[in-house]
């Protein structure tokens, strides 16, 4: 073994590792006054080599050297300095911590191989052009976690809570019409949290401090690689396992879009790590939390046709590619739903003006879609925070009673409202975005910040899937309706915005009512009355031979989107429209 130092070659290949036939080649960003490579065997706890980086292979805190040396496949390697091992921040894959919240690995170092297996992409190229064509802004997102996806038994796969669960769960996914998978963070994160104080969570006997479980993931990360524990143990390939996942999405059309948070990262750092991920995982897009709006990201040469989504609000971009969450949006249509005043300005330009931005009802950080309408107050005492923590701002109803209940008159309310919400969330401008779960009314029972919840109050329950089939139907068609005529012409569609009084718009605070009328190829005309009481809405003159029929009810809460068997309204100038409720009539030729 020869260790060498060329400042013409060797310190201009990428950080981390890169291995030839006859040599490697090390780089590493560190401040510290000795740096060694250790190579291990695989599962061996003591190194088998132990090289250190020679003085003059520093500039700055970039350390690199070049070794003569043929490395097994076994082999996997980390760093020391004088303050003991760590992982290489570049590294593209790493065992150690296998076992997701498994506490006796707290402590184990992580490894990276010297070696990733060979992947085959197949026609990918191909399939990736057909989502690049794909407009983020008008999309359906669809925002799932690796882990809970899965992890259920009621999943019925036998690699649960892995990226090969995801890929086995393609033809749901295309059920339920997602043009986009987002994925909260799946690097390799550190799952535990080492606190002091009354946090209820796992107890680590020997060091006599408790530890919180991070389930989401927003925390410091080793960002180039996949996170191990979200792969099958059989095989324990995180890497192809993704590159699988993907490429399988890619074949049934949907885009994968990869959440990433940062922490205090520079900008080159980050760009290094999107275009890795790019390059070698052919992912469609970033979710970027931790990070503001960047030009120099958006405006990369490796990334001009990726997509972006912000978790940070922008007010002044306007691409069909960049977006960014929008929690005025979930905060406003949650008070205009369950009937706040002075709503309906803020309603009327969200169903009628182009804007860049994720619209959405709820949130991972917040009531779930269920709940919304289940409870007035959070109840996140399992949390072990004496319900501290989680928002108090939920703008939520619980229509009557506080949680479960078996009174219908709340159930059919309840049930009232989830239609309403769906609907506005479907005739909104913008890009929508789900939390997986949602679309099946699952409950988390009020608790509004399930970071640390590796249990059922996270993982999606597909049991659901058949017991609400009827709302999901629903807002699968509502979907299809978004489809055809929201957003088919879209830029040639007139929109005006109405209220009870046709072409009289009704913006005063009191107001609860409002109607649009959408003239395209076919007229629509929505009508939202989130009054509790009932009202009468005049009709806008349609065209000569056609005649407006009702296409959803929501009051009609066991059949509300009616399809092929859209009613004929009887009275073509007025329509009732009762409390809580909206309508959308359709111009037909019968």
């Amino acid at each position: 073994m020869v260790v060498r130092v060329d400042r013409d070659k060797s310190f201009y290949y990428p950080a981390g590792i890169t291995v030839t036939p006859s040599f490697f080649c090390i780089k590493v960003i560190r401040k510290c006054k000795k740096l060694y490579l250790n190579l291990y065997e695989r599962n061996v706890e003591k190194e088998v080599e132990k090289i250190e980086f020679p003085p003059e292979s520093r500039v700055g805190d970039v350390w690199f050297m070049k070794v003569d040396m043929r490395l097994k496949k076994t082999f996997e390697y980390a760093f020391e300095d004088e303050n003991g091992h760590f992982a290489d921040e570049y590294g593209k894959s790493f065992s150690g911590r296998d076992s997701f919240g498994k506490v006796s690995l707290i402590d184990n170092e992580r490894r990276s191989p010297v070696y990733i297996a060979d992947f085959d992409w197949g026609n990918d190229f191909d399939n990736v052009k057909a989502v690049e064509d794909k407009n983020l802004d008008t999309a359906f997102i669809y925002r799932l976690h690796v882990r809970g996806f899965t992890k259920s038994n009621s999943s019925k796969i036998v690699d649960k809570g892995t990226f090969k669960g995801i890929s086995e769960k393609t033809d749901y996914l295309k059920k339920i019409g997602a043009d986009f998978i987002d994925i909260m963070p799946a690097t390799e994160f550190d799952e535990f949290i080492r606190v002091a104080g009354s946090f209820f969570s796992l107890f680590d006997k020997e060091k006599k401090e408790k530890i919180i479980l991070n389930y989401w993931g927003y925390a410091n990360s080793l960002n180039f690689a996949p996170k191990a524990s979200y792969a099958t143990k059989r095989y324990r390939n995180p890497v192809n396992e993704y590159k699988a996942m993907v490429k399988a999405m890619h074949e049934a059309d949907i885009g994968v879009i990869q959440e990433f948070f940062f922490d205090k990262k520079s900008i080159g750092y980050i760009i290094d790590v999107l275009r890795f991920w790019k390059l070698e995982y052919h992912i469609d897009g970033f979710h970027l939390a931790g990070v503001n709006y960047c030009e120099e990201i958006v405006r990369d040469p490796y990334l001009l046709n990726s997509k972006f989504i912000f978790s940070n609000k922008i007010y002044d971009i306007r691409s069909e590619n960049i977006i960014s969450m929008d929690y005025d949006y979930m905060n406003n249509m949650r008070k205009y739903l369950k009937g706040d005043e002075g709503m309906i300005p803020f309603v009327s330009n969200a169903v009628s003006d182009k804007n860049g931005y994720l619209n959405f009802i709820a949130d991972i950080n917040g009531f779930s879609l269920a709940d919304i309408y289940k409870y007035d107050y959070k109840h996140n005492d399992a949390n072990g925070e004496d319900n501290a923590d989680g928002s108090n701002m939920n703008f939520s109803w619980n229509c009557g009673f506080e949680g479960d209940t078996k009174k219908l008159q709340v159930l059919n309310l309840r049930k009232k409202m989830y239609l309403n919400a769906v609907l506005l969330l479907m005739i909104s401008r913008g890009a929508v975005g789900v939390c997986s779960g949602d679309e099946v009314l699952q409950s988390k029972d009020g608790n509004n910040n399930t970071y640390c919840h590796d249990n059922d109050k996270s993982y999606f329950n597909w049991k659901l899937v058949n017991k609400n089939k009827d709302f999901l139907d629903f807002f699968v068609a509502m979907l299809e309706f978004r489809r055809k005529y929201i957003l088919t012409g879209i830029d040639k569609h007139k929109i005006s915005i109405h209220g009870m009084q046709v072409w009289k718009p009704d913006f005063e605070y009191y107001n609860r009512q409002m109607g649009m009328l959408i003239e395209g190829k076919t007229d629509i005309y929505i009508i939202l009355n989130m009054h509790w009481d009932r009202h009468e809405f005049c009709l806008p003159t349609i065209k000569k031979g056609s005649f407006w029929h009702i296409l959803v009810n929501t009051d009609d809460i066991n059949t509300p989107f009616k399809g092929d068997g859209a009613v004929k309204v009887d009275n073509h100038r007025k329509i009732a429209v009762e409390g809580r409720s909206c309508v959308i009539l359709v111009e037909k030729l019968i």
